[in-house]
């Protein structure tokens, strides 16, 4: 008999909570309803796979609102909490064999000096 690990999506997402301030894009979930999900870092940009089995693209939403990501489907939704460095102007989505691929850019973070002022 052979021991073995299985880590459920709740598992995944108090462990994203754990790992929360480890990246610029935060992970959760406040939405959801028999959607399996995966959200990695990569060096330019957040990647989050949603399987969404016998959906076509036209009835797939997606939605970038503030620092929130909505995934809209008629097998159900997924909801994401983003970091502040993301370009979502340039995001961009693909659907293939039932995997549904976002590829949110990570934006440079801007730095801006102040000019100080002597009060009189």
């Amino acid at each position: 008999m052979t021991n073995s690990l299985v880590r459920s999506p709740l598992f995944e997402e108090f462990n994203s909570l754990l790992n929360f301030n480890q990246s610029p894009f935060a992970q959760t979930s406040n939405i959801r309803s028999g959607l399996n999900y995966r959200i990695a870092s990569e060096d330019d940009a957040a990647v989050a796979e949603v399987e969404v089995p016998g959906v076509v693209p036209e009835e797939v939403k997606v939605r970038i609102e503030g620092r929130s990501l909505t995934v809209e489907t008629p097998r159900g939704n997924a909801f994401f909490t983003l970091g502040q460095r993301i370009d979502a102007d340039h995001t961009v989505a693909s659907l293939k064999h039932g995997l549904l691929t976002i590829r949110i850019p990570k934006r440079d973070a801007r730095i801006v000096e102040v000019k100080v002022s002597e009060e009189a």
